[in-house]
C-alpha cells in the first residue's frame, strides 16, 4: 500500500476528480501484473488513453465508440480522465493498475454485461480468467462470495454471470493489452471478433 497515493486519491475525491481518484487509488493498491503484461502495455501507442465522451458520441452508429457512449449515458456515467499532473506523478506505477479502471466500462460493452451486481461480477470473472494480476483474481473470488452473501436471492443469476465471464475470459485474447482506444470507429461486432469474443452476445435473462 502506497500511503502517499492513497492520500492523493482522497484529496482528488473531495475535489471531484473521478479519473484522478481512481488512478491514485489503483496506484496505492499496487496491482502488480503477471509476467510481461506491463511491458506489453508500455509498448502501446497510448497505454493511458484520454477518453472523450464527445469523441465517442461522434463515432458511426453501431460502432464500439458509440456503443460505449450509449452505455455511459444510460448509466449516468462519465469517462475516467486523468489530469496531466496525475499522469506525470504516476509514471513509476503499474500501467495495468491505471489502464484497467480507464477502460472498465469498455469491458462492459464488449461483454454485454450491465452494471448490476451480477454484471460487475461477470466483468471481474472475465478479468480474473484473463490472468492479468493476482489482485484481480482475489477481487473476483471475494466478489463471488460477497455478492451471494448480500443478495442470496440472486444466487443463480450471479452464478450464470460469473460462469459466462470466466468462459469469455478464457477464449478471448488478452483484451487489456489490445489498443482498444484505436477501435472506437469500428463496428462493435468487428471489434468483438478481433478480440476472439462472440460477435453478438445475447443478454442474460434475469
Amino acid at each position: 500500500m502506497h500511503l502517499r497515493y492513497l492520500i492523493k486519491a482522497i484529496q482528488c475525491g473531495f475535489a471531484g476528480k473521478a479519473g484522478d481518484t481512481a488512478a491514485y487509488k489503483a496506484a496505492a493498491l499496487g496491482t502488480p501484473a503477471y509476467g510481461d503484461l506491463d511491458a506489453r502495455l508500455a509498448a502501446l501507442a497510448n497505454p493511458l488513453p484520454d477518453i472523450s465522451l464527445a469523441e465517442l458520441q461522434s463515432q458511426p452508429p453501431g460502432s464500439f465508440g458509440q456503443s460505449l457512449a450509449q452505455f455511459l449515458h444510460s448509466n449516468h456515467l462519465q469517462p475516467l480522465t486523468l489530469s496531466a499532473e496525475t499522469r506525470n506523478a504516476l509514471t513509476d506505477s503499474s500501467l495495468l493498475a491505471i489502464r484497467y479502471p480507464i477502460l472498465h466500462d469498455a469491458f462492459h460493452v464488449l461483454l454485454g454485461f450491465d452494471t448490476s451486481l451480477a454484471g460487475e461480477l461477470g466483468v471481474w470473472s472475465f478479468v480474473a480468467a484473463q490472468y492479468y494480476s493476482p489482485a484481480y483474481e482475489r477481487a473476483a473470488f471475494i466478489g463471488r462470495w460477497f455478492t451471494r452473501l448480500i443478495t442470496p436471492w440472486q444466487w443463480k443469476r450471479l452464478w450464470v454471470y460469473g460462469e459466462k465471464g470466466k468462459q469469455l475470459g478464457r477464449q478471448a485474447v488478452c483484451v487489456i493489452a489490445q489498443p482498444l482506444e484505436e477501435f472506437w470507429a469500428m463496428p462493435l461486432d468487428v471489434v468483438r471478433t478481433k478480440l476472439n469474443l462472440p460477435s453478438e452476445i445475447e443478454p442474460i435473462a434475469n
